[in-house]
């Protein structure tokens, strides 16, 4: 992956019983150094995804940046 593509902004949330809650705005390769945790969600990095509310788990995100 290069630079560019790791630079992209996503939302971090824990999926919990009470729902979604936002652990915090990163990069994409700061997400992906999280721990792996099946809780995690992460935001669409192409913003107009990320604005219609699409969420992707962690495999999902490192497939995609991998692609592009």
């Amino acid at each position: 992956m290069d630079g560019k593509r790791l630079n992209c902004i996503v939302e971090v949330s824990v999926d919990g019983a009470n729902g979604r809650h936002a652990v915090g705005i990163m990069n994409a390769r700061q997400a992906l150094e999280l721990p792996e945790m099946s809780r995690f969600s992460y935001t669409h990095p192409d913003p107009a995804k990320a604005a219609a509310g699409i969420v992707m788990d962690r495999q999902e995100l490192a497939g995609f940046m991998a692609r592009h």
